[in-house]
This record gives C-alpha cells, structure tokens and sequence, in this order.
C-alpha cells in the first residue's frame, strides 16, 4: 500500500501472480490448480464461504456418460475427500449425480485451498477495474478495510456472470437470441422433519407429482410439472433438498431484478411447504424449512464472446474437439425464461455418448492476460444449458489454473498457448482426456 493508482486514487497491493475473481466451483479449482503449479494465488469473493453454487444443496451433475466416468481431475478429487469425510456416499464412476453434505463440502474446499497455499479473500466484492494495453493490470475490490486495487499478471472471471470481463471491455451476450431473456431462477432449499417410510408407502415421489400437477394451478410457482426429485445424501436422516421453485423473468446482473427473485424464491418456498406438501401429502405432516440456500440459483446471465462460441450442433452432435480440456455428458437443459416448461431432451443423451468444451471458448476477446470459465464462458444459450452444471465449471477452472501456470513458464499469452501443452498437463494431473483419433 505504497502507491496511488491516479485514476482511482486507491492504494494498490501485490496480490501474487493470479487473481481469481468467485469462489464458486470454477474458481475453486483455477485457483487450485495455479496454486499447485507453483503459482501466488489470490482468490477473492464477496460471500462468507467458498462453493458458491456448489454448496447450495444440489448434488453435483455431469460426471457419467451412462457408461464411464468422463470427467475426473479436482471435481473428483473433491468427491473423493468428501468421502472420507462421510460428506457423501455417491462415485461419480457410477453415476452423474453425486449428492452431497453442503456444510461438509464448504469444509473440504477450505482446506484444499489452505493446503495449496491460496490467499482467500472473502468479505470482499469485485467493483472494478484498470487496464493498459489489451491486459488488466488491476482489480478493484471493496472489504471491511476500504477499497484496494490488487495487482497481478494473470486474472481470471470465475464471477458466473462475467462481471470482470464486461468491465474490462470484453463483449458479451446474454440470454436467448431473440429476446436476450435468460433461463428460470431456482431457489433451492431443504426440508426436515419428513417421515420418509410414509411418504413412500403413500405412493412416494411419482403421487406427490400428480397431486401437483391436479394443483398447481392456485400456486404462486409457475413450475406445474415435478420437483426435479429430491436430493441430499442419506445420512441427512428426515431431510431432503428441493429444487422445486421457479422465479421467471429476472435478471442476474441487475440487483434490483435480483432482489424481486430472492423474495419470490422465499415466497415460493413456504407456500409450498405450509400449503401443499404439509396439509396434503403423508409423511411431510411434521417438515418444516430447514434452511434455504444463500442466493437465489442463476442458471444463465452473460456469456464471454470468446475465441470459439460453443453451439447447440456441437453439443448435439457430440463434437470431439482437438483443443478440449474437458468432456461432459450432461443433456441440454433450458427452464424456460417466461413459462413452466423444461427442454431435457434426456433420451439422445447418455448411452457412452459425451462432448467436449474446448479451450479457446474460455479465452476472450480483447483482453490477453484473462481467461473465462464456468457459466460464462463462450457458448450460445443452447450450448451454455448443458454445459453450465458444476462437474464442468470445476473442470474449466481447472484448465484456466492449469494454462496460466503454462503461460508463465512458456512466457505466452493465453490465446497463443499450445492446446496440446495443457491438454497433457491436464492429463497428467488425473483429467479425463482420451487422445482424439483421426
């Protein structure tokens, strides 16, 4: 804190070679993966723990093919540890659904990245930003200690809503094509309380759903379908986590829009627990809310334009890409931005089939000292709703930590990266990258 940045006047600190901006499942693994390579990792996030999304009761998606496991590295090394630690009983070589203890899994993550020797700062909102010549140079942020400008080499958008990139000056779209409206929000949130061997003997999750369907119709929750099953690891004993409300029409990168989505999520929640699951469905006479995630679920805000924009074709046709640095098998899943239906187009996918996101699609535009992975990587609304579930944004922050050690150590920009040099480290480091024949 020597120096004054002019233009804002705000002390300036060192804070190592890269800086990751979220703390969510991308950024927990870009700054793992720095970290390990021997990189100073800064990881900043506004929120009191690290997860994000990850730790907000929905189990981890995108693992399985319906045949093998197709993606590895850190996401199954957090898999692995939450194992030992009792946080679940799910193998993602079995299945693409691993549900997971929340409050365990924050735990986890805390220590791996204590462990890798990253520099956490939580408490702290990214506001800004300060470039030269097509690189960032600095970070904004505000904390409890004021405004600082953090200085790296290196800086990566783990925001899930490109909130780095877009005020660096890199373009980015939003939402769907002809309206720029984005996908439902959900609010997930647990239920205790619930007398499971009633409820199944009743006629279990299939009756629960027909009763909704006949009606839902006098609920506030346009989401008159199902619940998306329920969730959580059985050791949670009487509680299971729900991903049952529906919040249309709200966007993510405006607070105001923001703040109606988090009042309705918790609307939603207790009409459905004190007026449809309590006083009509057997085994839930005694539940009760309990707990609610911290933050209202956004599926979909800003996308990177990027070096490659994934698409709809690529993710249909099951593209193998010579520059992929990671696989997934998750099937295209669009909650409609304005009514009550889903696209999950389930039966074309699965059965040994997979796809893959390429490197380029996390290298933006414009700026060449930044690299953009989860939610808001380069894709088209079509591509980013199968892409977005967090067994793939673990993996793009691995790749994005992984390449920024690569770029020091072959002093190269991120754009002119060899892919086939991250592609073997990956590999090296327990990713799932089989070698592409042709």
């Amino acid at each position: 804190m020597k120096r004054l940045i002019e233009t804002f006047f705000t002390p300036i600190e060192d804070a190592g070679d890269v800086i990751v901006v979220g703390a969510g499942s991308t950024g927990v693994a870009a700054a793992l993966a720095a970290a390990r390579l021997g990189l100073r990792v800064t990881l900043v996030d506004p929120a009191s723990h690290v997860g994000g999304t990850l730790v907000s009761g929905i189990p981890i998606l995108g693992y399985h093919d319906g045949e093998k496991q197709v993606v590895a590295g850190i996401a199954d090394e957090i898999v692995r540890e939450l194992h030992r630690q009792g946080g679940t009983e799910d193998y993602p070589i079995r299945s693409t659904i691993v549900n997971v203890d929340t409050e365990r899994l924050k735990y986890v993550l805390l220590n791996l990245l204590e462990k890798a020797g990253v520099q956490l700062r939580l408490h702290t909102l990214f506001t800004g930003v300060k470039t030269e010549a097509d690189c960032i140079t600095h970070v904004i942020v505000e904390g409890k200690g004021g405004r600082r400008a953090l200085s790296a080499r290196w800086f990566v958008d783990a925001t899930g809503d490109a909130d780095l990139a877009v005020a660096a000056g890199v373009p980015t779209e939003k939402g769907r094509r002809e309206d720029g409206k984005t996908q439902a929000m959900t609010l997930m949130f647990g239920i205790g309380g619930i007398n499971k061997d009633a409820f199944n003997a009743w006629g279990g999750y299939a009756r629960m759903t027909e009763l909704w369907q006949n009606v839902s119709a006098g609920f506030r929750n346009p989401r008159k379908t199902d619940f998306s099953h329920f969730w959580g690891p059985a050791s949670r004993t009487g509680e299971w986590a729900f991903n049952g409300t529906r919040v249309l029409e709200a966007d993510g990168t405006d607070s105001v829009s923001l703040t109606r989505a988090e009042v309705e999520g918790r609307r939603q929640v207790f009409e459905l627990v004190d007026d449809f699951l309590r006083p009509r469905v057997p085994g839930f006479e005694r539940a009760f809310v309990a707990w609610t995630a911290p933050k209202i679920g956004v599926r979909e805000t800003r996308r990177i334009v990027g070096a490659y924009t994934l698409t709809r074709e690529d993710i249909w046709n099951f593209v193998k890409f010579r520059d992929a640095i990671c696989h997934g098998s998750y099937p295209i899943d669009i909650h409609s931005p304005t009514g009550s239906t889903t696209e999950f187009p389930d039966q074309h996918f699965y059965g040994g089939r997979h796809w893959t996101i390429p490197y380029r699609s996390l290298v933006p535009l414009q700026i060449r000292n930044l690299l953009v992975g989860g939610r808001c990587l380069s894709a088209t609304h079509e591509a980013l709703a199968a892409v977005r579930v967090m067994a793939n944004t673990i993996a793009t922050g691995e790749a994005i930590g992984t390449a920024f050690a690569l770029c020091d150590q072959h002093q190269t920009e991120p754009l002119a990266l060899n892919p086939k040099l991250l592609r073997a480290q990956l590999r090296a480091h327990g990713a799932w990258l089989p070698e592409k024949k042709s």
